[in-house]
C-alpha cells in the first residue's frame, strides 16, 4: 500500500475558477467611471501616457471584474462561465453599453450570443 505525503503545492479547489481574480490583480488595477476595472498601464495608455511598448493611442477596452455582471456565488447555478464573460466585455465595448445601468441586457445578450455559438457580437 502507498503512503501519500501532503505536498506543499497548492490545492484546487472545483469551486473557484482558475480565472477568478486574485487580491494581488486587484492591487493593479483601478476603477474607470464607467465602473469598470482596467489595468493602470492600459489606462495609462489609452489616457495618452507613455506607456512603455505601446504604439499610439490605443482604444480603451472594458475589462469586467468576475462578478460585474452575474454574482460569482450564482455562477455555477445559472451556466455562467469564461465565455460568457469575455462576451460580455466585448458587449460592452461594441454597443457603448454602462454598468449597472444595462447589466440586465448585457447579462440576457452574453447568453445568446454564446448558445449560438458566436466568438464576438454581430456586426449588424
Amino acid at each position: 500500500m502507498r503512503q501519500y505525503r501532503a505536498s506543499s503545492a497548492p490545492v484546487h479547489r472545483a469551486g473557484v475558477s482558475p480565472h477568478t481574480p486574485t487580491d494581488t490583480d486587484a492591487a493593479q488595477m483601478r476603477p474607470t467611471a464607467a465602473g469598470s476595472i482596467v489595468p493602470s498601464a492600459a489606462r495609462a495608455a489609452a489616457e495618452g501616457d507613455d506607456a512603455p511598448g505601446s504604439l499610439g493611442k490605443t482604444a480603451q477596452r472594458t475589462i469586467l471584474r468576475i462578478d460585474d455582471i452575474v454574482p460569482e456565488a450564482l455562477h455555477r447555478r445559472v451556466g455562467w462561465d469564461i465565455r460568457h464573460h469575455f462576451m460580455a466585455e466585448k458587449i460592452v465595448d461594441r454597443f457603448g453599453l454602462q454598468l449597472p445601468r444595462d447589466r440586465e441586457l448585457v447579462r440576457q445578450l452574453a447568453v445568446v450570443y454564446v448558445l449560438g455559438g458566436l466568438k464576438t457580437p454581430p456586426a449588424e
